[in-house]
């Protein structure tokens, strides 16, 4: 027996040795079935649970943190299962929520996750000190405004029952669907044994998120190998079952190099939706590789083109709709995309439950366009600059299809060009006229955060009196059927006033090796989430 274990020690050693030359590429692949490699087109910013504010941050926090439940979408339905919290209850009045957190549910260092950690992330998030982009996702919480954000001497509506179970109360009766999603699903907990003692306006810059070493999820943090790869090793205590792969390796690789990646087994799961597809004329040939399934459905996401409201030009409805008019977004949907995308017309795509099918886009009309910005006293003079993050080369190439048509209508545009980080920082600064961005969220169709005024991701910085009114109506609605008929005309404001303009709505096209089993791709979420299933084989 001593012999037996000294040579899997040694088989399983050196099956992690091979798994840490992986990243570069020098052996050639992943072919075990204690490894797994997923890639993705760009850095995260930071692992930070409550503020990471790019989709490749939070692609990598979701191995680590998680909230109270999942949420999938099955049937058209939106539908909860248990991942901290083993049970929940909703209150007939539509306002108590009840968690009872798994009694096996643990950091990573051994310490028990508490309705305590509950408490303390809520409060962090709601305490106006803190930099965080989970406000909205809390704001129906009693005692929270529109932001998330605690009034001075405001009591936050959250009870400790148990040492593991919690009460929640939100201001008015919501819709129980939206509460689990947002707060449910979309929250993740932090520890409170490790930051408590940081001070809020300290938290966003702490050494924690650059190095979060105590987590409460399937995987634990190895290191972050900048702008190259970031390491995680199983959690073998994670109370829903110890993972299957060991370690898995989240690669940075640029799209234009996927293919090859893919093609030569080095890489198991491309990331998903925005963040790590296969790029568009790579997808015939990926779809006939015999080790690789391809998967293309329609995604909960959209792009879009943002304008600067703090522009006096771009505060007149006729000149957005005369921009909505001059871009040939077919062209983008049949030659960019090759057909894999619909057109787009507002934020609730159709893979969305709430999706209103009777608004149709703007139409393409060159002639209607000049005429409308005449008809507005545009400046034909005047050079507007449109900002394009770099690393989705779909969208920097609709870039120049949308600059020709811009001026085929009389608008002289300048393309301007920067990686992710740099070009969102000169968006908040209003340092732009228009700019393309990609959005995708949860199911819920409340977009406040984006639409609303001073909602978090309002970077057009609009400020929309029929739109406030109408999504203001949507959180408060708690009833399913009224709820949707306010999201069928919040979609006919949003079409007429273009606060931005939706160009499409893109598939997402994703590739897994045949030898990884349980990789699940659910049209409700940006990724799979579930990657403690992940099995792997060593084909």
């Amino acid at each position: 027996m001593k012999g037996l274990r000294a040579r899997l020690a040694g088989a399983i050693a050196a099956v992690l040795i091979v798994g840490l030359l992986l990243p570069g590429g020098a052996l050639g692949g992943p072919k075990s079935e204690f490894v797994a490699v997923a890639g993705m087109w760009s850095p995260p910013n930071n692992f930070n649970p409550i503020n990471t504010d790019s989709s490749y941050g939070f692609y990598c926090v979701r191995f680590m943190f998680m909230g109270m439940v999942e949420a999938r979408v099955e049937n058209n339905q939106t539908k909860f299962f248990p991942a901290l919290a083993s049970r929940w209850e909703v209150g007939a009045d539509n306002q108590t929520y009840t968690f009872t957190i798994h009694p096996r549910a643990a950091w990573h260092d051994g310490k028990p996750v508490t309705a305590e950690d509950v408490l303390f992330t809520l409060m962090t998030i709601s305490d106006p000190r803190t930099e965080t982009n989970r406000g909205a996702q809390i704001a129906s919480i009693a005692g929270l405004d529109a932001r998330g954000k605690r009034a001075a001497g405001a009591q936050l509506g959250f009870r400790i029952l148990e040492p593991r179970k919690f009460e929640i109360k939100t201001t008015t009766p919501v819709d129980p669907t939206m509460f689990l999603e947002m707060f449910g699903a979309n929250v993740y907990i932090l520890p409170k044994h490790v930051l408590g003692d940081v001070p809020p306006d300290q938290l966003a810059r702490h050494l924690f998120f650059h190095n979060p070493t105590v987590g409460n999820g399937p995987y634990k943090f190895v290191q972050y190998k900048t702008d190259q790869f970031v390491e995680f090793v199983l959690n073998e205590s994670y109370h829903l079952g110890a993972p299957n792969v060991r370690r898995v390796f989240v690669r940075i690789i640029p799209p234009t190099t996927m293919l090859a990646q893919i093609e030569r087994g080095d890489l198991d799961v491309s990331a998903g939706f925005g963040i790590g597809e296969v790029m568009i004329e790579d997808w015939d040939r990926v779809k006939g590789m015999g080790h690789v399934r391809a998967v293309s459905f329609s995604a909960p996401g959209y792009q879009y083109m943002l304008f600067n409201f703090q522009r006096p030009y771009l505060q007149d409805k006729r000149v957005r709709r005369a921009f909505a008019h001059a871009i040939n977004r077919s062209l983008i949907v049949n030659q960019l995309l090759k057909g894999e995308g619909e057109l787009a017309e507002g934020p609730i795509p159709p893979a969305n439950p709430y999706f209103n099918k009777k608004v149709r886009p703007w139409p393409f009309d060159t002639a209607r366009a000049r005429a409308l910005l005449t008809e507005a006293g545009w400046d034909f003079n005047r050079t507007i600059i449109l900002r394009v993050p770099t690393g989705n080369i779909i969208r920097e190439r609709s870039a120049d299809i949308i600059r020709e048509n811009l001026i085929a209508a009389g608008v002289k545009v300048e393309i301007q060009k920067a990686d992710f980080p740099t070009n969102m920082a000169a968006v908040r600064a209003g340092n732009y006229d228009l700019g393309l961005m990609g959005w995708a969220g949860p199911t819920d169709p409340d977009v406040s955060s984006q639409y609303r005024t001073g909602g978090q991701y309002n970077l057009s910085h609009h400020s929309i009196a029929s739109l406030d009114q109408v999504l203001d109506e949507g959180v408060k609605t708690a009833d399913p059927a009224k709820r949707r008929a306010v999201y069928d005309r919040f979609q006919e404001v949003f079409a007429d006033e273009l606060p931005t303009i939706t160009l499409y709505y893109p598939n997402a096209r994703t590739a897994v090796t045949k030898r990884m089993v349980n990789v699940l791709f659910d049209a409700s979420g940006l990724f799979d989430f579930q990657t403690y299933r992940w099995v792997a084989g060593t084909q």
